[in-house]
């Protein structure tokens, strides 16, 4: 091989590491970046709203016993940006939100693919939460406490 070949195979091989670390570090940024943000958020809202009610995860057994706050609107899904996010290849991105209305939590579904459930019977427009409802969004069961 001519030194010249070997000189360009060189700079092309380090420059493909330097594309790879680059990557790996771009998405453990990303990675790490929505729950940090998640977390500040979750804060902000506990802090204006200390009556508010809770989600519990009942289903899948691995998160059972998680507490969400229930504050002036959350959204539930697998996106990142969600207030709620789950880990469920049933639920949309962005499956349903949760906001109060006249004093009440309301429970509303998104347009999800596969529905939101409210004590096994699909949401179809919005509808009010009480205390002991179960709520299902794709495989994961929450209960509603206040």
């Amino acid at each position: 091989m001519s030194p010249q070949l070997v000189r360009l195979l060189t700079i092309l091989l380090l420059v493909l590491i330097h594309l790879f670390l680059f990557r790996v570090i771009r998405a453990i940024w990303v990675g790490i970046k929505p729950a940090r943000e998640a977390r500040t958020r979750g804060n902000r809202f506990i802090r204006n709203n200390r009556q508010a009610s809770v989600l519990i995860v009942r289903t899948p057994e691995t998160l059972s016993g998680q507490r969400h706050e229930l504050n002036l609107e959350i959204t539930i899904g697998r996106a990142a940006t969600c207030d709620v996010t789950i880990d469920d290849t049933y639920a949309s991105q962005i499956h349903a939100r949760i906001f109060r209305r006249e004093g009440n939590h309301v429970l509303e579904d998104l347009g999800s693919t596969n529905g939101t459930y409210l004590n096994r019977q699909k949401v179809s427009s919005a509808t009010t939460l009480r205390t002991g409802d179960h709520l299902q969004v794709g495989s994961t069961v929450f209960e509603v406490m206040s």
